[in-house]
């Protein structure tokens, strides 16, 4: 379901907005009412079911720069097939590559590459931008494939931010850290933690106990109406992060948002969160379970528990989203930094994590 909250003067003027947005097949799930000092006012939050076929027919702008909205009908099926396919064709093509074409330097960057778990879409990528350019370093169009954009206020100006990705990754940690990072760069900022996970008591439990420690304001909200409630109460905090539940195996970021209403918050980024130590096949499932139109970044946790980081290409390759942030060590302070271009060829390269600050590129 689609829920938004509309407010006006009066009723009639609320009930025409949600007429002409939502249509006439939009429910009414509350009504607030009364008079402040602009005279009075009225606030409806509004409910819609979305059809597959409606979902299907989304092809807008979210305006998170990510290009249409949620996947049409048959997606996930769609990809896997194309997987396989795309899997047939790698094999295919891979005896025509000749590395003796490329500069020593850039054939030794590949080799490494391909043990690093590197896709063999990847390389020939990348063999074909460095064919017949000696000169030309790896990390050129390793850069094109691998975008970056740091935490922090100037790349992330949103209001709120939610994070995704399966259960055991990390992310109510993670969430933590990045409150705790906000807090740290600005004391004064109001940040709001939501637990949109209400049925794992310990995840609740820790997001609770340290929003009072950080005096931080802390929420819950396991359903649409409550979430499109506690978004309307914090819309004056400076952040609001909100920590969603893992998804089944049949779940998909898109089944969330009908029973959530996430995306019909305003100012929003969604922000996937992973492990590199997750198999090739597993990632690429996780990729079309979370991977939609509302997704805006990939945070890349438990850095240190990895043994490769080809994950980290491997995904932004498919999934076109740039790194925001790395996490990496079991604490909750000094353990989340934002992603840097250095610091993810230093991790691919040499394994150095971003803590190591003993050696330089």
């Amino acid at each position: 379901m689609q829920v938004k909250t509309f407010t006006g003067p009066d009723a009639k003027s609320v009930l025409s907005r949600i007429k002409n947005e939502l249509g006439l097949d939009a429910i009414i799930l509350s009504k607030h009412e009364g008079r402040g000092e602009e005279g009075p006012w009225c606030e409806m939050t509004a409910g819609l079911e979305r059809t597959s076929a409606a979902k299907a027919a989304r092809t807008g702008d979210n305006g998170n720069g990510n290009g249409s909205g949620f996947s049409p009908a048959g997606w996930n099926e769609w990809h896997r097939e194309w997987s396989e396919i795309k899997e047939h064709l790698v094999a295919l093509m891979k005896p025509g590559i000749n590395l003796e074409d490329l500069s020593p330097r850039q054939r030794v960057a590949l080799e490494y590459l391909e043990r690093e778990g590197v896709e063999g879409t990847v390389l020939m990528r990348l063999y074909r931008k460095l064919l017949n350019r000696p000169d030309t370093s790896v990390l050129a169009p390793l850069a094109d494939m691998l975008p970056v954009s740091a935490w922090d206020e100037e790349n992330w100006p949103q209001q709120v931010h939610a994070l995704a990705g399966p259960y055991g990754v990390g992310k109510t940690s993670t969430l933590i850290r990045m409150a705790l990072a906000l807090r740290s760069r600005r004391p004064d900022m109001r940040i709001c933690i939501v637990n949109a996970d209400s049925e794992r008591g310990n995840g609740r439990l820790l997001l609770k106990h340290y929003a009072e420690l950080s005096d931080m304001s802390y929420r819950e909200a396991s359903d649409g109406v409550t979430l499109a409630n506690v978004l309307r109460e914090c819309r004056d905090f400076d952040k609001i992060l909100i920590d969603l539940p893992g998804l089944g195996r049949k779940e998909t970021l898109e089944s969330l948002d009908s029973r959530l209403g996430l995306c019909a918050a305003e100012d929003l980024a969604v922000h996937l969160v992973l492990s590199p130590s997750y198999a090739p096949a597993q990632l690429s499932a996780f990729m079309r379970q979370y991977v939609t139109g509302c997704s805006a970044s990939i945070i890349w946790t438990k850095l240190d528990e990895a043994c490769t980081f080809g994950a980290l290409i491997n995904m932004a390759a498919s999934s076109g989203l740039p790194v925001s942030a790395l996490s990496f060590g079991p604490g909750l302070k000094n353990t989340l930094t934002a992603a840097r271009d250095v610091m993810l060829w230093r991790m691919l390269f040499k394994h150095q994590l971003p803590c190591d600050t003993d050696s330089s590129m």
